[in-house]
Order: C-alpha cells, then structure tokens, then sequence
C-alpha cells in the first residue's frame, strides 16, 4: 500500500482500536500514543489497547494514561467490535496476543504498519517502509500528512520510539528522514537528554537484580558466536523485579563482538516458554521462530514453546547451527 493509500484508510474511516506486539517497547508504545492523540483531534474514535501491559519506564511515553489492556476495558467499549485494528511495529497479527484474540474473533479488519516487510502470505492490508528506521518514523509522517498539530507529547513520544529503534542513532537504518523528524521534534520543545534518562537510566533496583541473575545463565555456544540466558519464574520472583522488566536482557549478548546470535528463554506463570531471538547482520533468526509457530523479523523473532527447557534448548541450537 502507497502512503497516499495510507492516508485514505485513516480519512476514510472512523473507529480504531490501535495496539501493538505483546511485550511492547518504546517503537511500539510511542508510535500507539502518538496516533491514538491524532486520531482523536480528527474527531475520530481511538482507543489504545495492548495484550501486555508497559514497563513503568515507559510511563513518560503514556502521559495521558492512554494505553491500556484488553482486560482492562475491552468490555466497556461496545463499539470495538465494529472498529479496524490498526497493528504497530509488527508484520504479524498473532503477536498481539489477547487482542489480536478479539480483532480475529469479532473478525474486525485489520491494518498493519511497520517498518519491516509484510507478509504476502497473510491476507491483511498494511504500510510498510523497509528503509525506515522506526514505525514511529512513518506515523510522524502520517500525521503531519494528516494535518495534524503535533503536541510535545506526541513529540516526545515518537522521539523515544525513534530513539530506542535506532539505537540512539546508530543503526544502518537511521537515514536523513529520521534526523529530520528528529529535529522537527526538538525544534518543538522535546529535550533529548530528557528522554535518554527515561529509557536508559530510570531501571528500578529489582529490574538490576534481575539482570544479574539471568547473567549468570549465559551459556556460549559455537565458538562464543551464540548465546542463551533463561529467566525462570523462580528468577524472577526472587529478584521482586516484574516479566516485563526482563525486555532489553536479549540484548546484553549482542553488545560483545563474537556474539552473533542472542536466545533468551523466558518462563510465564503459566509454565510456558517465551522465546526472544536477536541477530545481527544476514543471519535470520525468524525462520527459526517459524520453525516453532512463532514469526518476526529477519533480526528479531520469537515464539512460545510448552516443551521443557532442555528439549526446547536442545532443538534450537541444532536449528541454530544451520544458519553458520
């Protein structure tokens, strides 16, 4: 789908429920706030609901309190049954968990945009631009094409998004678009050290207990180019940290030089696996999480797994192997 098509789809239309992938991140929430506020000043019904609920250091992105669950209010909003999804920051609908539940059972249409590539199997329309560095990157331009007035808290949520997605700036895909988009949103008030606080310094003291004991999990594997960590329940009940505090830990590994490939196996209370992959470079870590029902991108998949960690582990790194 064009941009211009893009456009029309939101003119054209009037109820939204727009909600991004379970275990949501800066990218996803920033974008979900930032057009949900739009939306709403073009007179059109928006509500913001997710499977997960965010970290608390992402609350400076949700300054209106506008995301919430689907357990929390999907009830109270008769209307949603008749509304169009509208799915952030990912290119598959099953990673909204508890809401794409409801968007399949009500069988509301859904639109995707993202910033990886759509998959031409599922028969569901969507914008996407691959050579942009974040879904909140297209929703800024979006909503300026929309002619929206750009508030300084959609600014700073977008510029969060931007940032967290780029890796502050760093990524292959930060091109000249996003440094504009950037400049635009601090020309309008946003304070970058502001937001740099906010995600990379506001961790509680229980979110770094956590980090330490899943560490001390890291397993090294074919060469030290390969590398696991396992957050059990009793991990994570000991530290008082909460499940979504343990986000960002996949990344830890991918910071080292050999490391090309980081696993992080996450135990939910309900004795099920979730199971995080990264990757860098040409290496596609979503063929592997397809291999288990799960999907992704080329560089950041995953799936759940009821198998036991040993088997599931096992298979994984004979998968793994392949891909070297």
């Amino acid at each position: 789908m064009s941009f211009d098509e893009a456009l029309a789809y939101f003119q054209s239309n009037d109820h939204f429920l727009i909600s991004t992938h379970e275990s949501p991140d800066a990218d996803g929430l920033g974008a979900q706030y930032a057009l949900c506020r739009g939306l709403t000043a073009l007179g059109k019904q928006a509500v913001a609901l997710n499977s997960d609920a965010y970290s608390a250091k992402y609350s400076f992105i949700d300054p209106q309190d506008l995301i919430q669950t689907i357990g929390q209010c999907g009830d109270s909003l008769p209307w949603l049954a008749s509304a169009h999804l509208v799915l952030l920051d990912t290119n598959d609908i099953h990673y909204a968990g508890q809401v794409a539940a409801f968007a399949l059972a009500h069988k509301l249409p859904v639109f995707i945009i993202d910033h990886h590539e759509l998959e031409a199997s599922r028969e569901i329309s969507g914008y996407a631009v691959m050579e942009a560095s974040s879904c909140c990157e297209l929703i800024f331009e979006l909503l300026k094409a929309l002619g929206i007035e750009m508030q300084l808290d959609m600014a700073k949520a977008l510029f969060a998004g931007i940032v967290y997605d780029t890796g502050s700036f760093s990524y292959s895909k930060t091109r000249a678009g996003t440094f504009q988009a950037a400049m635009e949103m601090v020309t309008l008030g946003v304070q970058p050290e502001q937001v740099h606080a906010a995600l990379y310094e506001s961790s509680s003291i229980q979110a770094l207990l956590l980090k330490k004991n899943v560490l001390s999990t890291l397993e090294l594997h074919r060469d030290n180019s390969i590398a696991i960590q396992t957050m059990t329940q009793e991990t994570l009940i000991q530290s008082g940290a909460s499940y979504i505090d343990a986000e960002d830990l996949i990344n830890i590994p991918l910071q080292t030089k050999s490391v090309a490939v980081s696993i992080l196996f996450k135990e939910t209370d309900a004795k099920q696996i979730r199971c995080s992959l990264r990757a860098k470079g040409q290496i596609n870590v979503a063929a592997i999480a397809q291999t288990f029902g799960g999907g992704g991108h080329k560089n950041a998949a995953g799936f759940k797994s009821t198998l036991p960690l040993a088997d599931l582990k096992s298979k994984m790194l004979s998968l793994l192997q392949r891909l070297f």
